[in-house]
């Protein structure tokens, strides 16, 4: 995959596994199964030199390509989609970029050393429909920058880029070996705005529209660069907490002058709600004409019939579960005038119409939108009982909220790591002579955690050993209702003070938007407690 400079000189990032997952036209597509991160031989010992955060970087570094959505080809340019093969790799989807930049310096882009990689989904499945075979191949490509944990990354940066872009492309790959595409993109509401996490289930929002235009007319005219049209698809609510973030892409849309750019808002959960997901159609037929115009590739003998002329860019506020559903949408009604112009299908026909090409779609759009959303958010999606089976049910809501309430400890609590593997492995962070890992906590933050220790010890010790042998004998009750008293009024007390160290932050980037930490008595030493939570600081 490439190379990276941590302290004690440059590592080489090998892929030493593989799995053959599918093929589009004649080439073979692979998931990369297994890495490795081996250090270069070097014996010097550079100054400022620190050992347990050399670990540390490559613990990062490791856990950054634990993930099993990195896919590759030999044969052909994975980063690009079917209608730009012959424009070179794509450099927003190049996703190994910054490890292989040193390879691309010293023999070129075109060596056979450099291997663009993708980070993302990708699926191949045999069909058959009326005696004509062929894949149907799902690809997403997620985009290399301002990449990061859902919390932790939103928006648009100084240069236009976007959180959580993605573009996914649906192929039909006929065994004639004519091929037709269809592209769509995800991606963040393109201002600069942050969710802060401060322990509450729904954390602080804030929005800075002066310093958004810039940023919003820089990504939006780049994508109308790349695919000539572009219709913005707003998912978000139009009341309450999310109001002002459509407030400001509405009137943001509204300066975008050019005849190539269209803003749709599309009050998902109000259309909806109540389990209404057929209302879904509204939208669909409200993006009929675009979407019709904008049309998609094909390709027959090896000749282009017709190109994809424009994209819908579609966004809830994560772009994740909202976003799925109407994605899913759309990729079915593409699907079924692929098959109509191909005599596939009668015109009078749907994909509802054949339930094994039905169940199929739906499973690999569900697995597509699972997997967009562990790499953001940590968990599986929300609603894919309605892509996976076409309706809304009460058990798929009741695994909503399961992952609701995992997304929220995650976001908290564990996400400030994932985000430092993030920007290490794409060159957000580059290692120099510093000790980011070090933290001092203030004296109260430190009682606080320790507190915390204690009632999980207490309530821990009443579970294993309850009193007078009863779980719920009145003493027993009494003394578990006590210690959880405790708990709640430390948490509360961390929530209204000490988010701004207590909180996951990432230590390699700093959050812009991260309060400012206010320590007092921070000499002030408590032994047990210091072995916890300061690692790095005895070293």
């Amino acid at each position: 995959m490439g190379l990276i400079n941590l302290q004690r000189g440059p590592y080489v990032v090998l892929i030493t596994g593989r799995e053959a997952v599918g093929t589009i036209g004649s080439s073979t597509v692979y998931r990369v199964s297994a890495t490795r991160v081996v250090r270069v031989a070097d014996d010097r010992t550079p100054s400022g030199f620190d050992a347990a955060d050399e670990a540390t970087y490559v613990r990062l570094l490791e856990n950054a390509l634990q993930t099993p959505s990195f896919y590759f080809s030999y044969d052909m340019d994975l980063t690009c989609s079917l209608q730009r093969q012959d424009s070179g790799s794509n450099d927003v989807f190049f996703f190994n970029k910054y490890l292989a930049e040193p390879i691309i310096n010293a023999v070129g882009s075109q060596s056979v050393f450099v291997l663009p990689v993708i980070h993302g989904f990708f699926a191949c499945k045999p069909v058959e429909v009326r005696g004509t075979r062929f894949n149907y191949v799902l690809v997403t490509r997620r985009g290399r920058y301002r990449q990061g944990t859902r919390y932790l990354s939103r928006g648009a940066d100084a240069e236009g880029h976007v959180s959580n872009y993605a573009e996914t492309e649906q192929i039909v790959d006929f065994s004639s070996g004519d091929q037709m595409a269809y592209v769509q993109v995800r991606g963040s509401i393109p201002i600069m705005w942050a969710q802060v996490p401060n322990m509450h289930y729904v954390p602080e929002l804030r929005i800075d529209v002066n310093a958004s235009h810039e940023r919003f007319q820089t990504h939006m005219t780049r994508m109308i660069d790349e695919y000539n049209e572009v219709v913005a698809v707003n998912l978000i609510n139009k009341v309450k907490y999310e109001k002002p973030m459509g407030d400001a892409f509405a009137a943001l849309s509204a300066e975008m002058k050019s005849p190539q750019y269209h803003y749709v808002h599309f009050d998902f959960h109000k259309e909806c709600s109540r389990m209404r997901w057929d209302r879904i159609s509204l939208l669909m037929d409200e993006l009929s004409s675009l979407n019709t115009r904008f049309g998609y590739y094909e390709k027959k003998a090896s000749h282009v019939q017709r190109q994809q002329l424009g994209v819908v860019r579609t966004n809830c506020m994560d772009c994740l579960d909202r976003t799925n559903v109407v994605q899913s949408e759309l990729a079915r009604l593409a699907l079924e005038w692929q098959l109509r112009s191909s005599h596939v299908i009668e015109q009078t026909e749907s994909v509802s119409s054949f339930p094994v090409l039905r169940q199929m779609l739906n499973n690999v759009w569900a697995d597509n939108a699972d997997t967009v959303s562990c790499a953001y958010s940590g968990t599986g999606a929300l609603k894919t009982d309605f892509t996976r089976t076409g309706k809304r049910t009460y058990m798929g809501a009741l695994r909503d909220g399961r992952n609701s309430v995992e997304r929220y400890v995650r976001g908290n609590f564990f996400d400030g790591e994932r985000q430092d593997s993030i920007d290490l492995l794409l060159g957000a962070y580059r290692v120099r002579a510093s000790r980011p890992f070090a933290q001092t906590l203030s004296s109260e933050a430190r009682a606080l955690v320790g507190t915390i220790y204690v009632c999980l010890f207490m309530l821990a010790y009443a579970f294993f050993y309850p009193r007078n042998h009863s779980w719920f004998g009145v003493s027993n009750v009494a003394f578990v209702g006590a210690w959880c008293g405790v708990l709640c009024l430390v948490f509360c007390v961390v929530r209204a003070k000490h988010t701004a160290e207590l909180v996951n932050w990432p230590r390699l980037v700093a959050h812009p938007m991260r309060p400012q930490v206010i320590k007092t008595n921070a000499s002030i030493k408590l032994p047990i407690v210091d072995r916890w939570l300061e690692p790095s600081a005895q070293s």
